[in-house]
């Protein structure tokens, strides 16, 4: 019962961010894309169009927003709900129970209250890993098999890299008919196909802002705090502090506050590290977890460290279960360092809700019109302008 009730709580304050979230940044440029898609019928980024060429996405989550129009953030909150229920189901499949704690890693709630694309590739992909681990159970295999990875192609162009899960599958050598991959691997071809076809009706250029690089130290780093922390360390000062509280510290505060974010954020990714370690899990979610871990590399190497929560889409379908696995683990030696983990990630959870309530309070919001007319000549079609500025 207390574990339902766990459930209820946090899915309820999860959706209170969702609703007091400001759209802003990256989720502001997705809305409005939406909105052109709701006029043209397709997902023309305003951002990296230019007056040279149109830049199009993948439509499937701008199409959800489009068909929801004004109640935009329905999607998530939904998104939300689901993926906390698929998880409670991968969690038995792997012969384990979910706790709230496995649900609290902050990528989950970063991702899901910031309204990105990347939330219904987490959860297409969860569906399609529970699918893998119960192919022995009678129902539409085939149909599923096919059809979810066509639907991820349609939703994020990263999925590009799908045949590496395929072979990571034979790589392990799971007990799997490998009718299966070949449905899977047909499936994700049509959707290239039908990404590709869509791209070509639209007369623009397909998404792509890759630049490849090796990152730095710095880089590498604020890349692991940007997946671990829901406050972002180098961007806590003493007028941020202030603004929360009437007691002033002064640089003291500060230091602590940081201090603070860093041990939180540390010890909220040990289970994970533990469970990996082991490697005692069902091989599905093995070989996810090898194919999530190997496109956040690459995503680091190809687009860097900005919000890199969101390169973590194939590898937050198993981290619930991957943290639920840690802390039992680390829960056999001792309880204390267990519950203090827990403690964690309720904090970063705390801490998350106190930003959000403010930028609510604040009032803060992003101005397409402004952003538009200062932009690169994208105010020449009428339908950027027109839900820019209209």
């Amino acid at each position: 019962m207390q574990r339902i009730v766990a459930f209820l709580v946090y899915s309820l304050m999860l959706s209170l961010i969702i609703l007091m979230m400001p759209p802003y940044g990256d989720p502001a440029v997705v809305i409005w894309t939406s909105k052109v898609m709701s006029i043209t019928g397709f997902p023309y980024d305003p951002v990296c169009s230019s007056s040279i060429f149109l830049c199009v996405r993948a439509p499937l989550y701008y199409l959800l927003l489009a068909i929801v129009n004004g109640f935009y953030k329905v999607v998530p909150m939904v998104l939300a709900f689901i993926f906390v229920s698929l998880q409670v189901i991968l969690a038995r499949l792997n012969g384990s129970s979910l706790s709230v704690f496995g649900l609290m890693f902050p990528s989950i709630y970063l991702l899901f209250s910031r309204t990105y694309v990347d939330s219904l590739t987490v959860v297409l992909m969860t569906v399609l890993l529970i699918k893998l681990i119960k192919l022995n159970e009678k129902g539409l295999n085939t149909m599923m098999l096919f059809f979810i990875p066509l639907l991820l192609m349609l939703t994020r162009e990263s999925f590009l890299i799908f045949p590496l899960f395929l072979i990571i599958i034979l790589f392990l050598r799971l007990e799997f008919n490998y009718k299966n991959l070949l449905i899977m691997f047909f499936g994700w071809i049509a959707g290239f196909i039908s990404w590709q076809s869509y791209v070509n009706m639209s007369e623009g250029m397909s998404y792509s802002d890759f630049q490849p690089h090796i990152p730095t130290f710095i880089e590498i780093y604020r890349s692991f705090m940007t997946a671990v922390t829901p406050i972002l360390p180098w961007e806590i000062s003493q007028e941020d502090i202030a603004a929360y509280l009437t007691i002033d510290l002064g640089d003291l505060l500060t230091f602590i506050t940081i201090s603070v974010v860093h041990i939180t954020g540390f010890m909220g990714v040990f289970p994970i590290i533990i469970s990996l370690v082991r490697l005692k899990m069902n091989k599905f979610i093995l070989a996810q977890t090898f194919f999530g871990v190997i496109v956040a590399a690459g995503l680091l190497l190809m687009k860097g460290d900005v919000d890199f929560f969101r390169h973590l889409a194939y590898l937050l379908p198993v981290i619930p279960v991957l943290i639920e696995i840690g802390l039992r683990k680390i829960a056999e030696y001792s309880k204390l360092a267990a519950n203090l983990i827990r403690a964690s990630y309720v904090i970063m959870f705390t801490l998350f809700l106190a930003r959000t309530v403010r930028l609510y309070t604040s009032g803060y919001s992003f101005d397409p019109c402004q952003y538009l007319l200062k932009g690169n000549g994208i105010a020449s079609f009428s339908y950027f302008y027109e839900t820019a500025c209209m």
